[in-house]
């Protein structure tokens, strides 16, 4: 989008388009819980939703990081999918082969639960999104490339994650199955993008020096101009951001209506 009226391209005079991407956070920990054991065969396919949400409760905790996360537990004896007890070599005695292999099948199922962990991204300038100069797609047009950096804050948190994850599975008498997080795994922090709630590289703002949209997702620089995605997030808690955008959406196409009865646009 550069040109001659915008050589840094499109309504990006303050530099902030394709700048500060989030993405929420996530780590997942699994856990053999030997309670659970020797299940009678059901199926729980009509059992809630795709998961149970434990919200965020320690708002005003003394922690070594900003912001928060949710937990989803997960497992039970849903129908089975593509793949499921990859792995079972590493449960309690588990695996072998022939006959012994589908009896710890049947064995294990249902024995196994698992916590995923979401929560918030604090945005940084190291994240973002641009043109790619040298690389276009099958139609010609050049494609977007990513650059995604977390930092201590995300990591920080997904460690608090994994710590009680384990504490959880620890205290149902049970063994994780997740292998130990370091600093080398950034505390099995999952990468950018995986959670797939990106937002950001528009951000709103009241000055033009620092964000591209303004309180309506109406562009600073080019007044025709409006983003009705997730870009004009500043930042995001630990929820799926659907809802919101779409409440945006409505907000922008009202504002935008009654701008041209009034003749502004």
């Amino acid at each position: 989008s550069k040109s001659t009226r915008f050589p840094d391209g499109l309504a990006n005079s303050s530099g902030s388009v394709g700048r500060y991407l989030t993405d929420s956070t996530g780590s997942d920990v699994a856990g053999f819980i030997p309670s659970l054991l020797d299940g009678i065969p059901h199926n729980e396919d009509g059992a809630g939703g795709m998961h149970v949400f434990m919200p965020w409760w320690l708002e005003n905790a003394n922690l070594d990081f900003p912001r928060g996360y949710h937990i989803e537990p997960w497992g039970g004896r849903r129908m089975p999918s593509f793949g499921i007890f990859g792995g079972i070599e590493r449960y309690p005695s588990g695996g072998g082969w022939g006959q012994t292999l589908k009896e710890d099948y049947r064995r294990y199922y249902g024995a196994v639960v698992g916590f995923s962990g979401r929560g918030e991204m604090i945005p940084n300038a190291h994240s973002y999104c641009e043109i790619d100069p040298d690389t276009v797609d099958r139609w010609g047009i050049p494609v977007l490339r990513f650059r995604f950096q977390w930092s201590d804050h995300e990591r920080l948190q997904s460690r608090h994650m994994q710590q009680t994850f384990r504490e959880i599975i620890d205290d149902l008498g049970g063994t994780s199955l997740t292998p130990e997080p370091n600093r080398e795994n950034e505390f099995r922090l999952e990468p950018g993008g995986r959670i797939i709630h990106e937002a950001g590289v528009t951000r709103m703002g009241h000055s033009t020096d620092s964000s591209v949209l303004n309180a309506h997702c109406q562009a600073h620089d080019v007044k025709n101009l409006f983003v009705a995605d997730g870009g004009p997030f500043v930042s995001q808690a630990d929820k799926n951001l659907t809802w919101t955008i779409m409440a945006l959406a409505m907000r922008t196409s009202e504002y935008i209506t009654d701008a041209r009865n009034r003749g502004e646009l």
